[in-house]
């Protein structure tokens, strides 16, 4: 990851940190031994250089390294907090070296919130939610969101089809089979509602699950071209 985080970060050849800490100009920031770590060890940087911080809340801001103390301080905002808005993800839980790589992708791509959810055909119903926090601060990190996208706790398929429907969300099924509607097609339509993924796992959703996600209005299969 050290490798992906430098390449991607080389072109400004500034790096970008999440900072769980209030941020305000002239504020000191404490670095914690893994971002101490990263600057000092990993990147090689030297007193005095610049790093841009974000804390989802506060905005981007650009500091200056203090390795004597630990620390950076903040000199200037340079991007203000704005909101990021995205749609939201509902995900079978799949084998832990797949998630990794789908985190990230999501994070990238813009997704508010990322939920797991336990199903027939789940292989893998772990879920390490501090590893799976750690994919997302880093997927921000080099993608430049100013938001984390919201973790939220496992859940079930029928819940999720509850809530989604009580929040007037459109659902989109990411169906396997062939004879759904375009997700193109049905983009044009949506004046603005709110947007929701379902994705299933590995083996996809069983007969009953389908059915069951069928049940619900507000659900809308689609597929984004003529192949699996």
């Amino acid at each position: 990851f050290f490798y992906y985080r430098h390449i991607c970060m080389s072109s400004k050849n500034i790096p970008r940190l999440f900072i769980n800490k209030e941020l305000k100009a002239k504020s000191n920031i404490k670095l914690n031994s893994n971002n101490k770590h990263y600057l000092k060890n990993v990147l090689r940087l030297s007193e005095g250089k610049v790093v841009n911080i974000f804390n989802g809340i506060d905005g981007e801001w650009e500091t200056e390294i203090d390795f004597n103390i630990d620390n950076l301080t903040c000199k200037k905002q340079i991007r203000k907090q704005a909101k990021e808005y995205g749609p939201k993800l509902y995900f079978s839980l799949i084998k832990n070296h797949n998630i990794r790589w789908m985190i990230e992708k999501v994070t990238e791509l813009g997704v508010e919130q990322i939920t797991p959810i336990v199903t027939d055909r789940t292989n893998n119903k772990n879920f390490n939610e501090k590893k799976v926090l750690s994919h997302i601060i880093e997927a921000s990190e080099v993608s430049e969101r100013l938001t984390l996208p919201r973790l939220n706790k496992k859940s079930t398929l029928l819940n999720i089809l509850k809530q989604t429907q009580q929040n007037s969300d459109i659902l989109f099924l990411c169906n396997e089979t062939r004879e759904d509607d375009f997700l193109q097609n049905n983009l044009t339509k949506l004046n603005k509602k709110k947007i929701s993924f379902l994705i299933g796992p590995e083996g996809g959703f069983s007969e009953k699950e389908v059915k069951l996600i069928k049940s619900f209005s507000h659900v809308k299969p689609i597929k984004l071209f003529d192949r699996i």
